[in-house]
């Protein structure tokens, strides 16, 4: 029998404690000059591994299953990695106003509610390119505004920034992005719009302090939009714009003229449908498939169609309900792209009207449908472009609509928009199918819109403007630019807003996203998604 045991992790208490005691007899003979033979070192060496194996082993099967034991090694070698995250506590006000050419300290507080720490050296404000308009002479440079005050901000804690706000000279309304940053990596959470409105007499004006009492938020990012269009609440706290809105998901409802005759319109459907007068009665239940002929009869001012052996007449325009979410074909109705002779724009999805102008004795088809559907029947630009091309488009279409449905909810008007290059060219329910990036732009920037002093813009644009936009009626955010890309194409439309191939041109060469573009062509304008 061997002398060492052939597993040292097998040795148990009562074992090392007989070898530790034989050890101390050794120790005790070679003091007393007995003599020790070298095994005595041996055996020694050996006891104090094996209670340390000992032990380690007690532990394993006390405290953690084995693969329990394996996670914790794990977890303790592979530490996470720090994350930045932001939240904004406290700013001096959230409404400035100035002199021409003044100036202001504006000052903020952020909450770390990542698990990195923060320090002066790699935690700065920087200004994105609508801040510049406000450039004070403290700012560090272009790209830092200022750097955090406290020597360090641990996880919960907050720090600190301070500045300088230098009014432009010319009376209006400014608003300039900012953005923390560590090391000029954007930190999620740490984005602010300040507005700085820029008037004769500042006095006449109260610059508006966030709320600070106890146990209290302060007011902050309170959407101040002004729309006809929506049910706008008060006193909300730490709200988005699209909150306080109360706005539909697919945003309100837009009526468009998609076409205007003197001859019948015909109808399918493929599902169920029905047909209500302009008082909502109920007129007929259409099954799906079954072509419908609407008409109006002069002589006698009549709306008329026929239904199954019966024909309907009313004095009253005509409601078509896609009750189940069908698809309307419009047979009477030809729009073949000469590209591709197989498409017909003529198929739509929202709900229809039927109605006589009386100006011109004409019968209109509207469309009425939500404005994220309307969007994705757009046709302004082609499913090749840059995506960042298509969102820009899409933001600025998506304005240009709003703005008549808001203005026309309080104005009387046959429609909100025409259906071609009156207003925007759209083309239904074929266009969704065959621009599938179309789509894809519309809902990666769903609800965003452009913004000025609180109003929605009017989103212009045209072909192309011949190396320079047009200002147009004094408008603070129409005003002209540079378009480099088209200077020597020739002006091609009004040359208003967004010259489209010169801002492709950006997005496709110089890699602009869809905000710089935006951003660029309307001067200091916001973008708020408002729902």
């Amino acid at each position: 029998m061997s002398v060492y045991p052939q597993c040292i992790s097998c040795v148990s208490r009562a074992e090392a404690d007989k070898w530790l005691k034989e050890c101390r007899l050794y120790r005790k003979s070679r003091e007393n000059g007995t003599g020790l033979n070298i095994l005595g070192y041996v055996l020694f060496s050996f006891l104090l591994v094996a209670i340390s194996a000992s032990g380690l082993r007690f532990i394993e099967t006390t405290l953690a299953t084995p693969a329990e034991s394996r996670s914790l090694l794990i977890g303790t070698a592979m530490a996470a990695e720090p994350i930045d995250r932001a939240e904004l506590s406290a700013q001096s006000n959230t409404a400035v106003y100035l002199k021409p050419n003044a100036a202001d300290t504006f000052t903020l507080q952020f909450k770390n509610i990542g698990t990195s720490i923060w320090n002066p050296k790699n935690i700065y404000l920087k200004p994105l390119s609508t801040a510049l308009t406000l450039r004070h002479a403290s700012w560090v440079n272009d790209y830092i505004v200022a750097q955090l005050q406290e020597k360090s901000v641990l996880p919960g804690e907050t720090g600190t920034l301070k500045f300088g706000l230098q009014a432009p000279k010319n009376i209006g309304h400014y608003s300039g992005d900012f953005s923390l940053v560590n090391s000029n990596v954007m930190i999620d959470g740490g984005e602010i719009a300040i507005k700085v409105t820029v008037v004769e007499n500042p006095e006449n004006y109260s610059t508006v302090k966030p709320e600070t009492s106890s146990g209290t938020k302060p007011k902050l990012n309170i959407c101040s939009l002004k729309l006809n269009i929506a049910a706008v609440e008060d006193s909300l706290d730490n709200t988005t714009c699209a909150n306080q809105l109360s706005l539909p998901p697919d945003g309100p409802n837009i009526r468009v003229g998609i076409l205007n005759t003197k001859q019948a319109i015909t109808i399918a459907n493929s599902q169920p449908w029905e047909v209500y007068d302009q008082n909502n009665a109920l007129l007929a239940t259409v099954p799906a498939d079954l072509e419908m002929r609407f008409f109006y009869h002069e002589t006698k001012n009549q709306y008329i169609f026929d239904f199954i052996n019966q024909t309907i007449r009313t004095n009253l325009s005509f409601k078509l309900k896609n009750s189940q979410n069908g698809i309307f074909t419009i047979t009477s109705y030809k729009d073949i792209p000469t590209w591709n002779k197989s498409i017909n724009y003529n198929q739509f999805v929202g709900d229809l009207e039927i109605a006589r102008y009386e100006k011109s004795g004409n019968l209109w088809l509207i469309e009425n449908l939500a404005l994220e559907k309307y969007l994705k029947g757009m046709k302004e630009t082609s499913d090749e472009d840059p995506l960042e091309y298509q969102r820009a488009m899409t933001v600025a279409a998506r304005t240009y609509a709003l703005y008549h449905v808001n203005k026309f909810k309080t104005q009387e008007s046959f429609f909100d928009v025409y259906s071609d290059e009156k207003d925007q060219v759209y083309k239904g329910h074929q266009a969704e199918l065959v621009m599938p990036k179309q789509a894809q732009a519309v809902e990666e920037t769903r609800g965003v819109i452009a913004t000025y002093a609180d109003q929605v813009i009017i989103a212009y644009y045209s072909a192309r403007s011949g190396g320079q936009t047009i200002a147009y009626k004094n408008l603070p955010y129409l005003q002209s630019v540079q378009t480099p890309y088209t200077k020597a194409l020739g002006k091609w439309g009004h040359a208003i807003g967004i010259d489209a191939i010169d801002a492709r041109k950006r997005a496709e060469k110089d890699g602009w996203t869809y905000d710089q573009i935006i951003k660029y062509y309307y001067t200091n304008v916001a973008l708020e998604k408002i729902y």
